[in-house]
């Protein structure tokens, strides 16, 4: 699931932003991350740390679908340099465990490790 030119985009320089979407009341909820913070598991997981993401937290405990947007402009694209994808999954929030201890070795400040699986990953640009 998690091919050679979505590691690209997450490995690339410069560090890049991306979206992360949950459902919230009424509305989608945005908030955005850095490439760099990604851990990519064997698993077709992606660990992000979370700092605060307290809304999206308390969305994922209603429906745990979520959306990311992840893109870079220094990537080869399917025409031309950039690239993007769209990653769809399922998330939680890990504050203890495997998961939550490899997150906090590598960014201490992190309050837990938002988990997502990965279900389908396709490159829109």
């Amino acid at each position: 699931m998690i091919d050679k030119k979505l590691m690209e985009v997450l490995t690339t320089p410069p560090d890049a932003a991306f979206a992360i979407v949950t459902q919230g009341l009424g509305e989608p909820h945005v908030i955005n991350s850095w490439n760099s913070y990604v851990l990519v598991t064997d698993k077709d997981k992606f660990l992000i740390p979370a700092g605060r993401m307290f809304e999206t937290e308390k969305n994922l405990k209603r429906n745990n679908k979520v959306k990311l947007t992840i893109a870079n402009r220094e990537v080869e694209g399917k025409t031309y340099k950039g690239t993007g994808f769209l990653v769809r999954g399922t998330a939680s929030f890990d504050k203890e465990g495997a998961d939550f201890d490899a997150i906090k070795a590598k960014f201490p400040w992190a309050r837990a490790a938002l988990v997502v699986t990965i279900e389908s990953a396709e490159q829109t640009l």
